[in-house]
């Protein structure tokens, strides 16, 4: 393992891997649900409806993790090399104002203008600053 150099973290954050969101449960143990993200250079946003069982999660105990990782593809001597960014952190809820930041997910993902789904109102912005941050490559 070796450290990931800054060129390398900005490039996984700005790829369009998925995010993996840790919530603890009522019962003390974690949860993890793929999630997309979008890095704003300070804080990770993520959004999603109000009444899915990780919000409920973030409602009741808002420290989180979260996990950004993309492998490289298989090499030669059959390893997969991989990049991660690990983090965690405390998630703050709000209202995600007019489908704002939901909008800039989509836009990131599905590399286009996103246009609003009749629902966006509804959605909730998941904002994480990060508390302490890891970031490896495997090889």
């Amino acid at each position: 393992m070796r450290p990931l150099r800054q060129a390398e973290i900005a490039g996984l954050l700005a790829d369009d891997a998925v995010a993996y969101l840790a919530t603890i449960d009522q019962a003390g143990y974690p949860h993890v649900t793929p999630i997309w993200f979008l890095w704003d250079g300070n804080a990770f946003r993520l959004t999603s409806l109000a009444d899915r069982p990780h919000v409920r999660r973030i409602r009741r105990n808002s420290r989180v993790g979260v996990v950004v990782d993309r492998e490289l593809g298989l090499r030669a001597d059959g390893q997969r090399p991989n990049r991660q960014l690990r983090i965690i952190g405390d998630a703050e809820l709000a209202d995600d104002q007019h489908g704002h930041w939901t909008a800039r997910i989509r836009e990131k993902y599905l590399r286009s203008s996103a246009e609003l789904i009749p629902n966006d109102d509804d959605r909730i912005l998941i904002t994480i600053t990060p508390v302490r941050t890891w970031a490896v490559a495997s090889v």
